[in-house]
């Protein structure tokens, strides 16, 4: 469809990739954009990128992963508050051992075990070897 007249085309020529290295691995990267790069560029070098990146996705940390992402968007600063506020999530939330709960015991065949006092689970029973006392 052609734009009407005095309408603005966001028409632009992809330009090659160029060969950039992240550890031992070299992968052909969109260039870097400029900050004030178009959506339609923004969008291309993201998907280009993605899939490029994707290849070594496995073999490189994630979050050299994101940097380099990020540096060919133009958008390093955003990547590295993302990763931040992810990290600072994860840290707070998920791995703080006073958020953690106990919901069942399992032997060493992944079989459920009652090992705990009754009225609370999260509190073991303690170990006794031979018969109990009366």
């Amino acid at each position: 469809m052609a734009p009407r007249e005095g309408q603005k085309t966001n028409v632009f020529a992809p330009k090659d990739s160029v060969p950039v290295t992240i550890q031992k691995y070299t992968v052909n990267l969109y260039p870097k954009l400029p900050v004030d790069a178009s959506i339609h560029k923004r969008a291309h070098t993201f998907f280009t990128n993605k899939a490029a990146l994707d290849q070594i996705k496995k073999k490189i940390p994630m979050r050299m992963y994101l940097d380099h992402l990020g540096i060919q968007l133009g958008c390093v600063p955003s990547t590295q508050g993302l990763v931040h506020d992810w990290t600072n999530h994860f840290t707070d939330n998920w791995c703080h051992p006073n958020r953690l709960e106990i919901l069942f015991f399992c032997n060493s065949n992944g079989v459920v075990i009652d090992a705990s006092i009754p009225g609370d689970i999260q509190v073991l029973r303690p170990i006794q070897d031979g018969p109990v006392a009366q």
